[in-house]
Parts: structure tokens; C-alpha cells; sequence
């Protein structure tokens, strides 16, 4: 652990800004740091600490955690920002920046037949051994732009091969020490094994933050509707039957004659509340029995008698004031 550690900052010192070096070495020290404690060391606002711990997110080289927390006298939980370093992808980053590096200056290096071996001393100009065998005269190759004699320096390298020396220098230090790690097993790093390593920060009497303690998230609950209890079953069993149980029909008529009252429609919705019509043709009685007492109708113009059973409530009253009308000849 030690060795990925002094890595870590290595690299950090070399290639990266002071803020993001602090950064780095207050995680190391700490092991995990909440985004507001990181901020109070690094003396800096939460915005700025984000878009500075972002980057180097995106590097690999810090994870990023968020958990609910609830404050002392408080109810509702809100979400904090945890920083940790995971120092196996970390590593793995290291290496794969080195291999990006390194093949992208191997690719800029020329191959050997096309090394400039011949420099003109007058121009400066260089030439390969290919573009001078046309240009040959009595003491050897001369320069086809000024036409003076050419030197031939065998110990001349190509600028990417001076380039690629020059990033092998550089890098020993992290070679060196990726090749140590190798040998030895980093311990995975995750969130739970961070925080519960981490040093305490004290802080100043004015700076004192409300204590906050972790919400337990119950991933075993039932996130359908906030509060709800799971009054679901616990258990569920299944039988099989070829159904001619007779006991199963039972149950099953049982079920269906219980449904059917249930769902029977009520007496106002089945019966009319309208009156059995009587029968006006005949001398038929009514359904009690008794026979059907009847009326005399007389009309006024025809004289016709029409016997009408007396349960069909008709009355007529002849107003023989209001019938008899009188016209009189207008001239």
C-alpha cells in the first residue's frame, strides 16, 4: 500500500497543478473526506472544489460517493459528497497513460531507412542515402540544392527517436515504480472500507457543522410509495390437483352461488314501480278475487256507453254549462 501510495503522489507532483496535488495528499492522508470537510481544508468554496475534483474524477485518480445523511434536529435527509481514492484504478490509469504515451512518440520516430545520414554544411540541408545515389562526383555524394560536398554522420538520430529517449528519461521513475507494484498485492478500496479507516477532522469553533449521521436506505423495502408497509404475502404455495375433487367442486359452487348474491341486483332495480294494468274487456276478476266494479261512460256528441273497470282511476265530469254552446249569426 505504501508504494501505490508514494505513486500516487509521485505522478501527481510531476504532472499536475498545487490544488490538485493538495487534493490528492489531504485524500491520502484522510482516506475519505466529505465534499464540505475537503473544501474547509483546501480553503476553498464547494463550486470550485466540484469542477477541481471533477477533473480529476475523470483521470481516475479519486472516486466519487454520495449517501443520504440526516442532520441533528432535522427529519429530512439530504445527499452528501464523499471523495476516496480507489488506488487499484488509479494504478491501472498510471499504466495505461505511460503505454498511450509511449506508443504515440514511437509513432513520431522514423524508421531506420529513412534517418537523414547526409547534411549539407553550406544549407543545412539533410538527405538520405536513397535521395543522393544520383548525385555522386569525383570526392562523394554532393548536395543537390548547392551542390556541395555532403557529410555523412552515422551517430545522427531522427528527432523522434530523440524525443522518445528524452520520454524514457522522464518516465524511469514511474516505470520503476509500476514495476514494484506489480510485485506486491493492493488491497481493493471501496467506499465502506475508506470511511471507516478515516481520520477525523478538527475543525475551529467558527467553523463547527451540524454532526450528521447516515440514513439507513432498507434495500429490502418496498420503494413503491414512501411510508407504505409491506403487507405483501411472506409466503406462497401452489397445489396441484386434476380437478374431480369432489370437494374442490364443492368449494367452487360454493364460490359461485356466494358471487351471484353478491352481485344480484336490488328489488327497486328488478320490480316496477308502475301498477298492474286491470283487464278492461270482460267480466274477468282481478287477481285478489273480487269481481271488477265499473263505470258508465257517456260521450256527448255520440252517445255510446263504454264500461270502464273503476281501478283505472278515470274521471270525467260533464260540465253542461261549458258544453252547450251558442252561435250567433254575424251579418
Amino acid at each position: 500500500m505504501d508504494v501505490a501510495q508514494t505513486l500516487v503522489r509521485s505522478v501527481m507532483r510531476a504532472f499536475y497543478s498545487t490544488q490538485e496535488i493538495l487534493v490528492i495528499e489531504a485524500l491520502v492522508t484522510h482516506s475519505a473526506l466529505r465534499d464540505d470537510e475537503l473544501a474547509y481544508l483546501m480553503k476553498m468554496n464547494l463550486k470550485d472544489l466540484h469542477r477541481l475534483c471533477a477533473s480529476l474524477r475523470d483521470a481516475r485518480f479519486l472516486t466519487v460517493h454520495t449517501r443520504p445523511e440526516v442532520q441533528a434536529g432535522k427529519t429530512r435527509p439530504i445527499n452528501r459528497t464523499y471523495y476516496f481514492i480507489d488506488y487499484r484504478q488509479t494504478i491501472d490509469a498510471i499504466k495505461w497513460r505511460v503505454y498511450k504515451t509511449d506508443k504515440d512518440m514511437q509513432g513520431v520516430a522514423r524508421p531506420q531507412d529513412e534517418n537523414k545520414e547526409y547534411s549539407c554544411p553550406r544549407c543545412k540541408a539533410q538527405w538520405t542515402q536513397m535521395e543522393v545515389l544520383d548525385s555522386v562526383g569525383v570526392e562523394g555524394f554532393e548536395c543537390q540544392r548547392c551542390s556541395a560536398l555532403l557529410e555523412r554522420s552515422k551517430e545522427r538520430e531522427a528527432p523522434g527517436h530523440q524525443q522518445l529517449s528524452r520520454m524514457n528519461n522522464q518516465f524511469k521513475f514511474m516505470t520503476d515504480m509500476l514495476q514494484e507494484v506489480d510485485k506486491v498485492v493492493v488491497p481493493e478500496s471501496n467506499f465502506d472500507k475508506a470511511i471507516a479507516v478515516a481520520r477525523p477532522i478538527v475543525r475551529e469553533a467558527t467553523h463547527e457543522v451540524l454532526a450528521s449521521i447516515p440514513v439507513d436506505t432498507g434495500l429490502n423495502k418496498p420503494s413503491a410509495v414512501k411510508g407504505m408497509a409491506n403487507t405483501g404475502p411472506k409466503t406462497m404455495s401452489v397445489t396441484i390437483t386434476d380437478g374431480t375433487d369432489e370437494q374442490e367442486n364443492l368449494e367452487s359452487k360454493k364460490r359461485k352461488d356466494r358471487m351471484a348474491r353478491e352481485n344480484a341486483l336490488p328489488v327497486w332495480m328488478t320490480e316496477s314501480s308502475v301498477p298492474v294494468k286491470s283487464k278492461f274487456a270482460g267480466d274477468e276478476d282481478d287477481e285478489d278475487g273480487a269481481p271488477a266494479k265499473r263505470v258508465k261512460l257517456e260521450t256527448l256528441d255520440a252517445g255510446l256507453d263504454i264500461d270502464v273497470p273503476e281501478s283505472a282511476n278515470i274521471k270525467m265530469e260533464a260540465d253542461d254549462d261549458e258544453d252547450d254552446l251558442e252561435f250567433e249569426d254575424v251579418m
